[in-house]
């Protein structure tokens, strides 16, 4: 009996993953710069792999190159954010319709409940980086389903941008997480129940609560001295 295994990752892709979760959780922080040298002994790999990883993480807008010097992490500046938000309430609320007009939306449905066991998961562990991907993943599913490639290769550029400053709108007073839950399972339920109007408006409402709670630390980040 043959037993496949599963190959592990390249080292490319796991330099990739590990500078990635840091730029996102805030430890490299934009504008500063990191360097080649440095990341291979965090990570014990040799250098090209990581010049490789650099390359990729550069196409995706987090990083400029320097040779010889290392790489920028690019900042997201608040207007880049509340453009991004901009964005989101156009194509979500359409993406929300659209799924909730599917003839067969069994699979899409199952998806998406796991989507939300698992961002449930993230935050009882505290994973603040692992709850942002279950998050993006949740949309991302309800975007694709649309199955439209170019809509969805422009949403991933969006959400990619808002996994950078995504934590902030974790961290204000009240209990944001919480309501992104809820908020998720009644985008579910009226997919779920076919309701495509219903899923139009409480996809907006999830999409502007997020924005709001945003708006509060990008107003205080604008008016901070400097």
């Amino acid at each position: 009996m043959i037993v496949s295994v599963a190959p592990d990752p390249s080292a490319s892709d796991r330099v990739y993953s590990w500078t990635r979760a840091r730029i996102l959780d805030g430890t490299f922080g934009g504008g500063s710069m990191i360097n080649e040298g440095d990341v291979s002994r965090s990570v014990g790999v040799s250098r090209t792999p990581v010049r490789e990883a650099f390359l990729r993480l550069a196409s995706e807008g987090m990083l400029k190159l320097f040779p010889k010097r290392g790489a920028l992490v690019l900042p997201v500046t608040s207007g880049d954010m509340r453009d991004v938000m901009e964005a989101r309430l156009l194509v979500e609320p359409w993406a929300a319709t659209v799924a909730a007009r599917l003839a067969d939306r069994r699979e899409l449905v199952a998806k998406l409940g796991d989507a939300i066991d698992t961002l449930e998961a993230r935050r009882a562990d505290n994973d603040q980086v692992g709850y942002q991907e279950a998050d993006r993943a949740f949309h991302e599913i309800i975007v694709a389903a649309t199955a439209n490639g170019l809509v969805e290769g422009f949403y991933r550029t969006l959400r990619d941008r808002q996994l950078r400053m995504g934590a902030e709108a974790l961290t204000i007073g009240h209990d944001r997480p919480a309501s992104i839950l809820n908020e998720h399972r009644e985008v579910l339920r009226a997919i779920e129940d076919g309701d495509a109007a219903r899923a139009r408006t409480v996809m907006a409402d999830h999409i502007a609560n997020t924005r709001d709670a945003l708006e509060l630390k990008l107003r205080a980040f604008d008016e901070a001295p400097r």
